[in-house]
């Protein structure tokens, strides 16, 4: 089986997130990192036919590329990447109770503030913040009106920046951590919503591409408020 260079750069991004990956058959990929905060979800043009685990998706990948136009089969216990020049790499794979995995669905989302994100907006959030060090994300609503800014909530005179987004009948300042900023630069309509849970409500960020089947559930940071 051939992958896409599409679908490669995705499990580069999903490699952000967790270290690895427990692929099921089908065209549906999905991680979360190892508490829980972060989760990705996305559908392929590959269809794996076969469930199978691996422990370093970076290390994978790695080989994947150093391969000459690789060529994949899946075996029971691990899986061969062929390269055309003749070489071949065995790639066993990892014991599935060791892989951390999301359950298949997103959980219901109760809404309290949409916007929509750009690939420029999430380029210029991370270079800008990694320039300014600048540790976290803000969704504020206050008097009527939204900002999206990052910086950092420790330092009184830290660098930000800002971004007007809209209007809203409520006030919040919901938060997340730039290190869970994990997302792949591309258009996003962004739900600042409570993920419903056996557990409870807890406040998230829920990510949808809406140029492809991509989205990302990172949990808003403990000091938000709504």
């Amino acid at each position: 089986m051939k992958i896409s260079n599409k679908t490669l750069s995705l499990l580069q991004s999903f490699a952000q997130i967790s270290s690895n990956l427990l692929v099921k058959p089908g065209k549906k990929l999905a991680t979360r990192n190892a508490v829980n905060s972060i989760q990705a979800r996305a559908v392929v043009d590959e269809t794996f036919p076969q469930q199978f685990a691996i422990y370093d998706l970076n290390q994978l990948l790695s080989l994947i590329s150093v391969s000459q136009n690789p060529d994949i089969e899946f075996g029971d216990k691990s899986l061969t990447i062929r390269s055309e020049n003749g070489g071949e790499i065995e790639y066993f794979y990892a014991d599935e109770s060791l892989i951390t995995a999301p359950n298949e669905n997103a959980p219901t989302l109760e809404d309290i503030y949409t916007f929509k994100m750009t690939g420029n907006d999430i380029q210029t959030i991370i270079k800008t913040a990694s320039i300014v060090s600048a540790t976290m994300l803000n969704i504020v609503s206050e008097k009527g009106k939204v900002t999206l800014s990052i910086n950092d909530p420790k330092n009184s005179t830290s660098h930000s920046y800002k971004k007007p987004l809209g209007d809203a009948d409520v006030s919040f300042n919901v938060k997340m951590a730039i290190d869970s900023f994990k997302v792949v630069p591309d258009e996003y309509n962004v739900r600042v919503a409570n993920a419903v849970a056996k557990t409870g409500k807890v406040l998230v960020f829920f990510f949808e591409a809406t140029g492809s089947d991509l989205t990302y559930l990172i949990a808003a940071d403990s000091s938000s408020k709504v």
